[in-house]
């Protein structure tokens, strides 16, 4: 008993469930495994290979490369400029018109998508060092340095085109306002010409010549500054507005001062207004010198040492709003100088007559006139040689080389590994596949799950015939205490043979070494043909069980159809007189017929307990399933298992609750 416990207990710790058993035995797929350990060997060894093959020679190697330039703005752009512009001109790597050209210039980039060009180049932009850089990958060292290039060279044309295009378009404008202008001068001349042939004043004396044209250039330079004065004031206005919006300190280490550099650049663009052959009394190279004198004045020559200070874009902004005020107040001033200095000359002029003073307001006109179309051809000569040299800004600072040493890559790894444990799956699979092909029964845990019932025993009988006695002697634990009736039915038509014995055998072993007395006859029997045939009937009026009273050694024979084996019992047959009472020992009676019908159901239904003969291997786990449908029962229904292998012999022979089988009582 305890040890039928240890395995009911076991049974149940393995199913997880009341189920007793389990679906697969654990044994029979340790068994595929250690039967085809060579056959999954060699599975790995192919797979070994093809996975080396695989990753050596058809994954492709990735390979990495990148190049930079460098946006340092157009002449003349302040720091804080170009900040601003360079992530909106970095986006246009991505443009169509830039990944369409990439694929003209690249054949085998022609049937790529433009999404997954566009996934292919990387560009990364730092604002606070303008530098920007391509990165691409390729299956080969010189595609993705050729692909990286190409991006870069195709960014730069691009924005080379879009500068051309926009001088172009200044230039245009530029040479409307010329055309205009020299109309203006134009008209303006020969209206000055036509007044003096009317007045008869080309005969002028130098003296009146040299005040009209300095009372003339004084005007015209006055109307000049009071323009650059307007000018001046637009762009402080802006600049008070970008000093508003923008953070005003920050940690700055030492070196040289705003106001240096400042002075630098003022210098330097003070030389190259020089060198473009601008005299001292342009208002260019005034203005310019004006702001160094002031810088210089102010301590910019002095040497900073390490400090906290302003944002550096703060600081530049500020600067610039400085160097813009003070041009604006000197401008300021020396508009109002120049008032002055033209009032005076007017004044020269109010002794010459009221022709002298007309002519003088028509040369002022002239004088502007010409002043305007100088500045404006002068422009207009600037703009054209930026298009024949574009300056975008750009500037290449390294280009992608071929990468010396491919990306490392998990892929090859995962090829080389998961091929090979590819093929075991498989082949345990196959192994599995071929354990458990036709989805029969083998073992007793798996009876006793697909059956539901527990298994009472699991014998190599009848492929060793003695195997029977050493089963039927393995039932002392229960079988001589059971009482009532016990039906043994094959589970095909196979095991119908292996019922019949084994329902003789057990009748014969257990009544010739138990004394127990059988009420043949109890006291509501009724008897049909001649008292040779005696049925029991329980209270209800159903018949139990019926046999054949002999002469001799005591035979009862089963309903139609079956067989009741009970063999040489050495007792008296009693007749008790309690109606009521059962046969005081186990009566076992085997089923004859195909184990399926109403038959079979009411004799099922009728006895104690059902005991299924079961044979491993020979019946499908969904047939064994079925058998309780059969049976028409679901309680105390049983299994024995008779066939086994020599190493299935070794596993468990019983499974779920047996003493409970044994002693289910159907009333």
């Amino acid at each position: 008993m305890a040890r039928q416990d240890a395995d009911d207990a076991s049974d149940e710790a393995e199913g997880g469930s009341s189920r007793p058993g389990l679906p697969v035995d654990l044994f029979r797929l340790r068994r595929a495994v250690i039967r085809g350990k060579w056959w999954l060997l060699a599975a790995a060894a192919i797979g070994g290979v093809v996975g080396y093959l695989i990753g050596k020679f058809v994954i492709q190697h990735k390979y990495e490369a990148s190049g930079t330039i460098q946006y340092v703005g157009l002449p003349g752009q302040q720091g804080h400029e170009v900040q601003r512009d360079q992530p909106g001109l970095v986006t246009a790597a991505h443009s169509d018109a830039v990944l369409e050209d990439i694929r003209e210039r690249m054949p085998e980039m022609r049937e790529v998508p433009l999404v997954v060009l566009r996934a292919l180049i990387v560009v990364n932009s730092d604002t606070g060092s303008g530098l920007i850089t391509f990165t691409s990958w390729g299956t080969a060292p010189d595609e993705a340095a050729r692909l990286v290039n190409t991006a870069i060279e195709r960014f730069l044309a691009y924005h080379v085109e879009r500068r051309r295009t926009d001088i172009q378009r200044d230039i245009a404008s530029l040479g409307e306002r010329v055309v205009i202008a020299q109309q203006d001068l134009s008209a303006a001349r020969q209206t000055y010409d036509e007044f003096r042939r009317e007045n008869n004043i080309t005969d002028l004396s130098t003296e009146q010549e040299a005040a009209i044209a300095q009372a003339a250039q004084l005007r015209s330079q006055a109307d000049l500054g009071r323009a650059e004065v307007e000018s001046l004031e637009a762009r402080v206005t802006q600049l008070r507005g970008e000093l508003g919006r923008t953070s005003r300190t920050t940690a700055v280490s030492g070196g040289a001062s705003d106001e240096q550099v400042r002075l630098r650049q003022l210098r330097q663009q003070l030389t190259e207004a020089r060198g473009q052959g601008l005299g001292d009394d342009h208002p260019r190279v005034q203005s310019l010198q004006r702001q160094v004198s002031a810088l210089e004045r102010a301590g910019g020559s002095t040497p900073s040492e390490s400090r906290s200070a302003q944002n550096p874009v703060y600081a530049q902004i500020a600067s610039s709003l400085q160097s813009a005020e003070t041009e604006l107040e000197a401008t300021r001033h020396r508009v109002a100088t120049l008032e002055q200095l033209a009032v005076r000359a007017q004044e020269r002029t109010v002794r010459f007559s009221d022709i002298e003073g007309r002519a003088a307001t028509l040369l002022a006109q002239v004088n502007v006139r010409q002043a305007l179309l100088n500045e404006l051809n002068e422009t207009r000569a600037g703009l054209e040689d930026q298009v024949r040299d574009v300056n975008t800004g750009f500037r290449l600072v390294a280009e992608a080389r071929p990468p010396e040493f491919a990306l490392p890559s998990k892929k090859k790894y995962a090829v080389a590994f998961g091929i090979p444990a590819a093929f075991v799956v498989i082949m345990i699979a196959m192994l599995m596949f071929r354990e458990l092909r036709g989805l029969t029964v083998q073992t007793a845990k798996e009876v006793a799950f697909w059956g539901n019932g527990p298994v009472i025993g699991s014998t190599t009988w009848p492929r060793d015939p003695k195997a029977l006695l050493d089963l039927i002697a393995d039932l002392d634990d229960f079988a001589p205490d059971a009482r009532g009736t016990l039906l043994v039915v094959g589970s095909t038509e196979a095991e119908i043979p292996l019922a019949r014995e084994f329902a003789s055998q057990l009748n014969h072993d257990w009544t010739t070494s138990t004394h127990v007395s059988l009420p043949a006859l109890p006291a509501n029997t009724r008897t049909s043909r001649a008292s040779q045939r005696a049925s029991y009937y329980d209270d209800s009026g159903d018949e139990v069980l019926s046999g054949e009273i002999y002469d001799g050694p005591t035979e009862v024979a089963l309903p139609t159809g079956t067989e009741l084996a009970l063999l040489d019992f050495p007792t008296e047959i009693e007749q008790p007189g309690d109606v009521d009472a059962l046969p005081d020992r186990l009566i076992c009676t085997a089923w004859g017929q195909r184990p399926e019908g109403q038959a079979l159901r009411r004799a099922a239904r009728l006895a104690d307990r059902v005991l299924v003969v079961v044979s491993s291997g020979g019946v499908r786990a969904t047939e064994l399933a079925a058998i309780r449908t059969r049976l028409g029962v679901e309680d105390n229904v049983g299994y024995v298992l008779t066939g086994v292998s020599d190493d299935i012999s070794k596993l468990p022979d019983r499974a779920g609750d047996v003493a409970k089988f044994w002693h289910a009582r159907a009333r």
